[in-house]
């Protein structure tokens, strides 16, 4: 059953979908939206996943409140792979849930991910929404608002869970640009996989040095991969080629 709203959960609801629509920028919309959502929702940490279930780099991206940049990056590289709520999201239904009813908690303390990832990182209670973000490979291609308060705060209630179930298609329709942005400029400059994946990383901002450190690859390489988009784009420099994939020119 519905949990009924009070008038003032709906003006900043709307206020919040109102403000993520009106930012093109899908990183920089979601990243307003978990600033918005924390005056409806309080949390300690926050973030948006997208997954890409049948690639072999499974987070495609992230935007994170509350984390240090190492729990992020720990996640991406490793801990994605064995995190217990993921399985509970595939993306054939709509999904909310909280960790303390989706799992047996003793059986849960006892897993890798839970002692090694989420204890240090104080994220023991979760509210998390399920979003699909690439419908034409809508089996594989998921995200995921994930909310999360430290054990010794209160639950998410129901009041906040309705309000991640309203925002959901919300955040779904919104996702949908980044699939248009982020996987579509392969097919428009005929760009390698790893063409892409750097192209991808000089759109989220990322240096030579950084794209090199997160790739595992060399400078050279990173140089040589970026001259070669510039190219394919037409571009003469990493800033024209962000505004022509980003339609800003």
């Amino acid at each position: 059953m519905s949990q009924e709203l009070w008038t003032k959960d709906w003006e900043r609801i709307n206020e919040t979908i109102l403000q993520m629509n009106s930012e093109s920028d899908v990183l920089k919309a979601f990243n307003r939206f978990l600033l918005d959502i924390e005056k409806l929702i309080p949390y300690e940490k926050a973030c948006i996943y997208f997954y890409d279930l049948s690639a072999n780099d499974t987070v495609k991206d992230y935007i994170g409140q509350g984390f240090s940049q190492k729990e992020l990056t720990d996640y991406e590289r490793y801990y994605c792979n064995i995190d217990d709520v993921v399985d509970k999201m595939m993306p054939n239904k709509e999904v909310i849930i909280k960790s303390t009813e989706a799992f047996d908690l003793e059986q849960r303390k006892e897993t890798e991910y839970f002692i090694d990832y989420v204890t240090p990182a104080h994220t023991k209670i979760s509210l998390d929404t399920n979003f699909r973000w690439n419908l034409e490979n809508r089996e594989f291609c998921i995200g995921s608002l994930d909310l999360f308060r430290n054990e010794k705060d209160t639950d998410f209630t129901a009041r906040e869970m309705e309000i991640c179930r309203i925002f959901q298609p919300h955040i779904e329709l919104k996702a949908s640009n980044y699939a248009f942005l982020f996987d579509n400029i392969a097919h428009q400059y005929a760009l390698t996989n790893a063409e892409q994946d750097v192209a991808t990383m000089i759109l989220r901002g990322y240096s030579n040095e950084q794209i090199a450190e997160e790739k595992c690859i060399t400078i050279s390489t990173v140089k040589k991969h970026v001259s070669k988009i510039l190219e394919k784009s037409d571009s003469k420099s990493r800033i024209e080629f962000i505004c022509k994939a980003s339609g800003n020119q």
